[in-house]
């Protein structure tokens, strides 16, 4: 074995040793039967808390509705782009990242929501969505929170899907809304080491037939 493929092979080794486990992707497609609530004005209010150290971003996408968006337009706090009529990107370089789009509510809605989970130890970051009602007082849920009643929380913790935490409408009204959040496939995304890898073996394929000719 020539000198080159031992010192590459060395270096790999010392990166997978070295470097952190890559993130994941994860997807989620959420729905909401709203028929008990048609008519009415509400805000749909999607939250990205930022805990440790690792970098996540979100991406809320596919929103569809048989209701309307509300006369205000949505407003945003944190590092949140886009538009739910495309994509809307959350970023965890602030603490407390939101956005909060005013809906006149149908029989249903639905999104897709696709997050990276790195977890760097201590507190994960958090992503939750919420109900709020004309007042901006939230849909009551069983959500254990004093105040918070978001209708799903997910916590990046790197492991599996995340900890995902559905709860389900604690309202004592006849028909109350109901929700539900399916899991989609799980995706690596690419990591540092993987690129390393693919770059190395390129250079060292590159050398060898420069040799040869």
């Amino acid at each position: 074995m020539c000198r080159i493929v031992k010192l590459f092979i060395a270096g790999l080794l010392f990166l997978l040793v070295s470097l952190p486990s890559p993130a994941w992707a994860l997807a989620f497609n959420f729905t909401v039967d709203t028929t008990s609530l048609a008519g009415t004005t509400a805000t749909l209010a999607f939250d990205f808390i930022d805990g440790d150290s690792a970098n996540n971003t979100a991406h809320v996408s596919n929103f569809l509705t048989d209701g309307s968006f509300g006369s205000n337009p949505a407003s945003f706090q944190g590092d949140v782009s886009g538009s739910l009529n495309s994509t809307v990107t959350f970023s965890d370089t602030s603490f407390f990242n939101e956005l909060l789009q005013p809906i006149i509510l149908g029989n249903t809605f639905q999104f897709q929501l696709d997050i990276t989970n790195a977890f760097a130890g201590g507190t994960p970051d958090s992503f939750s969505f919420f109900i709020l009602d004309s007042s901006d007082f939230p849909l009551a849920t069983t959500d254990p929170i004093i105040g918070s009643n978001a209708l799903f929380a997910l916590d990046l913790t790197a492991m599996g899907s995340g900890n995902l935490s559905v709860f389900v409408s604690a309202s004592t009204q006849p028909n109350p809304p109901t929700w539900s959040i399916v899991p989609g496939q799980t995706v690596p995304e690419p990591s540092c080491l993987g690129l390393l890898l693919f770059g190395g073996w390129s250079v060292y394929l590159r050398k060898k037939r420069h040799s040869q000719s």
